[in-house]
């Protein structure tokens, strides 16, 4: 039952970010409608869904890429990721003892870290049309680089 408590509270700040952004109450409908679906069935497509149809609403919304929205969107989704996971395979009566959510917990921190990396990296890159290769290859080594040195910890 945590996990899935967890999911809603991971969805909150998804659904206000959308709300905020939006011109109608259709985003905040749909991660209404997404959210229940994911609770209620955490191994179907619903965290995919989910964080796929937030992740395009920002994606196409206006504003600058790494705004406020969506450096707050990056760990929701992640968490909404991951908590279904677990979600799906303990059962909703199950006692978890916080030592067994360590593992999860460490990985999640990692992944945040390297992600908020390059999401700075990414901020400071000249955006528009006149923006070069190198910036994008430079990004690109970036990402490698941290994610080989992520997975040695």
């Amino acid at each position: 039952m945590l996990m899935r408590l967890m999911i809603v509270l991971a969805a909150v700040p998804v659904a206000v970010v959308l709300h905020l952004e939006a011109t109608s109450l259709v985003p905040l409908l749909i991660v209404v409608g997404l959210t229940v679906l994911t609770v209620l069935m955490p191994g179907s497509a619903g965290p995919a869904l989910l964080i796929g149809y937030a992740a395009l609403a920002m994606a196409f919304a206006d504003g600058h890429p790494v705004r406020l929205g969506v450096l707050i969107m990056i760990p929701a989704l992640h968490l909404i990721h991951v908590t279904s996971a677990l979600a799906a395979v303990v059962p909703v009566k199950t006692r978890i003892e916080l030592a067994a959510l360590k593992a999860p917990a460490r990985r999640f921190a990692i992944v945040q870290v390297i992600t908020f990396v390059v999401a700075a990296f990414a901020a400071v890159i000249p955006s528009g049309a006149g923006i070069g290769l190198v910036e994008v290859l430079g990004l690109g080594a970036l990402t490698v680089v941290i994610g080989v040195v992520a997975l040695r910890i």
